[in-house]
């Protein structure tokens, strides 16, 4: 890309001195001349400009191209300075170097480079100010605004609007690019999403994926793409989207520049690029799996309190998402509740294609959903349980309900068991399974609301009890922060949540 860089102060161009020790070195044995590329800021400037004008005195031959790609300011209100240079400068980097790489002249080199600024556009958005080493932050912006136009020095933007969804800002980002390159359905572009620093790699993975997407939906192909840390500044939570337009007539050669190899350690390569949506499409239909009716079979009224007993333990855990996720943070990943909700609302969308005259047969169904709908762990253990459960129901024909459910559940219990090596006392859900389990055997003479009841104390009291046990099993086991093991664990949680609703059902129901 370059054979020289050459920095200043944080925020601050470099001195004169040592651009020209940088031009004199990359002059030894050098015939062809240097292309001096130099962000649109005063100070760079001039401080670069006087370096040039005492290396043509010494007889080095130089050329130079001032970059200034930002285009969040409106042309009527730019001051004399006129736009700043940002992140587009590393398109302009990385094919100058690569037409100088494969031999090209000097005028040949910033020509090519003069053609592609002509066809670059940046614009900046920020959730922080960055801060300087040692020092607070440069300005403040509130929680629920966001700063539009920011530059890479730590100054303030253009404009502050209230925070909204990544898909709207992101419309306003392209609106606005779009409109100063006068992009057209069918132009192909390369994009470059620059991270200030302060973002993480799922946030720009976030703006990585929605700039892809509007720009397709509006018929404009992005070949190429590139994200990461590329021009910090500093701490700052933002992003800049940076887009060449690529005119027809030379696209090809510079989508072979900008693939061109580099040993610059920092630029991301080609492994971003996109997908020509001439490639061949091939599409998976989703598996059709049906059940045949197994098992002992519900009476009409069963069959209406089965569905009622599923729907409302599915609604349980949709309303209880949040708290569920909070319960997991810290010990686990966070997102217990949103993986069970996704068993929830396959549930509750896709109940009337159950076979609900047969518990076995609903049972296999919720099996195949927990395992291809939910995954991870959850899914896994849930898939379990159902399949366990369905097989021991399956098998049964001659107990009455309340033992049949026994059974049934104590099979899920010591499939768990068997297949996770957790044991109650271990601080997972087994400990309010178990706790459950054991008084519906215990009570199974008493009539089912009393024993229901029973029950669900028994499910509540395991739960709680987990608040002062040490996790062994599972991911919280590696975890030894005693701030972040003091609250019940999130998985019993889950489950004391559906059996409430499950006995609140059965009490009311008629």
């Amino acid at each position: 890309m370059l054979n020289a860089a050459i920095a200043g102060s944080i925020f601050a161009s470099p001195p004169p001195s040592h651009i020209l020790h940088a031009l004199k070195c990359v002059s030894i044995n050098n015939n062809a001349g240097t292309l001096v590329i130099i962000p649109n800021y005063t100070g760079d400037c001039l401080n670069f400009g006087i370096a040039i004008e005492k290396a043509k005195v010494l007889g080095i031959k130089v050329n130079e191209i001032i970059v200034e790609d930002d285009c969040s300011i409106p042309e009527n209100e730019l001051g004399r300075a006129g736009r700043r240079a940002v992140c587009g400068i590393l398109f302009i980097m990385k094919i100058a170097g690569a037409l100088a790489q494969r031999g090209h002249n000097l005028e040949e080199v910033t020509k090519f480079a003069k053609l592609v600024l002509k066809n670059i556009a940046t614009y900046g958005v920020g959730l922080t100010a960055c801060s300087l080493p040692g020092k607070g932050l440069m300005f403040e912006i509130p929680e629920d605004e966001i700063e539009y136009g920011l530059g890479v020095h730590g100054e303030a933007g253009y404009e502050r609007k209230k925070l909204q969804t990544t898909n709207v800002i992101v419309s306003q980002i392209l609106k606005k690019l779009i409109e100063t390159l006068s992009l057209q359905y069918n132009d192909s572009i390369a994009i470059i999403v620059n991270n200030f620093g302060g973002l993480n790699q799922l946030e720009t993975g976030i703006v990585v994926k929605e700039v892809v997407t509007q720009c397709q939906l509006l018929g404009i192909k992005p070949v190429r793409i590139y994200s990461g840390i590329l021009m910090s500044s500093l701490n700052s939570s933002g992003v800049h989207v940076s887009i060449l337009k690529l005119p027809a007539n030379e696209e090809k050669e510079i989508i072979n520049y900008l693939d061109d190899p580099t040993e610059a350690p920092q630029w991301p390569g080609k492994s971003y690029t996109i997908p020509s949506s001439k490639r061949e499409k091939f599409s998976v239909e989703e598996e059709r799996v049906t059940f045949n009716k197994l098992g002992k079979k519900f009476n009409k009224h069963e069959e209406r309190l089965f569905k009622e007993c599923l729907l409302n333990a599915s609604k349980a855990i949709i309303d209880k998402e949040n708290y569920i996720n909070n319960l997991d943070s810290g010990c686990g990943d966070g997102d217990c509740g949103s993986t069970l909700k996704l068993l929830a609302d396959a549930i509750v969308m896709s109940i009337e294609e159950f076979s609900l005259s047969h518990p076995a047969s609903v049972f296999m169904k919720l099996s195949y959903i927990a395992e291809e709908k939910v995954g991870g762990t959850s899914g896994a253990l849930y898939s379990l349980m159902f399949t366990l459960s369905a097989k021991e129901i399956a098998n049964s024909d001659n107990e009455n309900w309340p033992q049949l459910w026994h059974k049934a559940w104590r099979m899920a219990i010591n499939g768990i068991m068997k297949h996770s090596k957790a044991r109650m006392g271990d601080k997972t859900m087994l400990d309010a399974m178990i706790a459950g389990c054991s008084e519906l055997e215990a009570n199974l003479s008493l009539p089912v609301i009393e024993t229901a009841k029973i029950v669900e104390k028994a499910v509540k009291d395991g739960c709680e009890a987990t608040k002062n046990m040490t996790p062994k099993a599972g991911r919280a086991s590696y975890v030894k922060q005693a701030e972040f093991l003091t609250q019940v664990d999130a998985g019993a949680y889950a489950i004391t949540t559906w059996i409430t609703a499950i006995v609140n059902t059965i009490l009311n129901f008629k």
